[in-house]
């Protein structure tokens, strides 16, 4: 049994690492040049024990997990990617706390935002009152640290021997995107006040064309909707196209495996 345990973990990086050593066809719906770089960099991340421990994601295993910590690696990472593809001079924009750069709030909203069925969050108004405690700042307070990363862990009731982190999915994005953020910051959940007043102090210290560049992501109106939108469905369209290779690349292995056993 271990040495069946052992032999699965090993096809599974096998096949992983597989996935991104060959070269990914054409495809005018995502990105190939991003969509390698964030392959490459999760194959190697999701992989490492120390980066694991560091984020909470418990041991290797050598069921699905990994694979789902894959899948979530490259869906935050792509989506992050195309959210500086769009605004490039994100880059230089510096950190609102200490190892925590304003940008990723950027990406972690806009995520937020597509992936909900929420038509107003009156992210401008916040912004604009730069009063945390307003009532147009609700949606903001509660959703800038939602899910927080935090260090007490629980035990799945279905593996006792493995422990996770309680998350959910703004401090995935954190995780896959910004490890100082989790490393730094690791109680969001208890600093919400703290990071949106570092958020609004950041976003007005920007110039007026990058603080309107960036409402053109975040704000109510239907532009900015369908920028979200073309964003976050480029990026499960990245996902998809990983799990479809990587099924193609599971199939050709498994038949390879079927001649070695029959001598062919």
């Amino acid at each position: 049994m271990i040495k069946l345990a052992v032999r699965s973990l090993i096809n599974l990086f096998i096949t992983s690492s597989a996935l991104f050593l060959i070269p990914m066809k054409s495809d005018a719906s995502i990105n190939i040049k991003i969509m390698t770089q964030v392959a490459q960099s999760c194959q190697r991340d999701v992989f490492s024990s120390q980066y694991r421990n560091q984020m909470g994601l418990g041991t290797i295993t050598v069921d699905d997990r990994n694979d789902r910590d894959l899948k979530d690696c490259i869906r935050y990472r792509y989506h992050y990617s195309l959210v500086f593809s769009r605004f490039p001079w994100l880059i230089s924009t510096g950190e609102m706390l200490p190892g925590y750069p304003g940008a990723v709030v950027i990406g972690m909203l806009a995520n937020k935002i597509a992936s909900s069925t929420r038509d107003n969050t009156n992210i401008l108004d916040c912004l604009a009152n730069q009063d945390v405690y307003n009532r147009g700042c609700d949606y903001l307070r509660n959703n800038i640290a939602e899910g927080g990363f935090v260090r007490t862990l629980q035990i799945d009731p279905l593996y006792p021997i493995f422990i996770y982190p309680i998350n959910k999915d703004n401090s995935l994005y954190l995780i896959h995107t910004c490890p100082s953020c989790v490393v730094a910051h690791n109680n969001v959940r208890g600093s919400q006040i703290e990071i949106l007043q570092s958020f609004i102090q950041w976003f007005i210290t920007l110039d007026k064309q990058q603080r309107k560049e960036l409402i053109s992501i975040l704000g109510d109106d239907n532009n900015a909707r369908e920028l979200r939108q073309t964003i976050y469905n480029e990026t499960e369209t990245a996902v998809n196209k990983y799990e479809s290779v990587r099924q193609q690349i599971e199939h050709q292995e498994q038949e390879q495996r079927r001649q070695e056993l029959i001598g062919n």
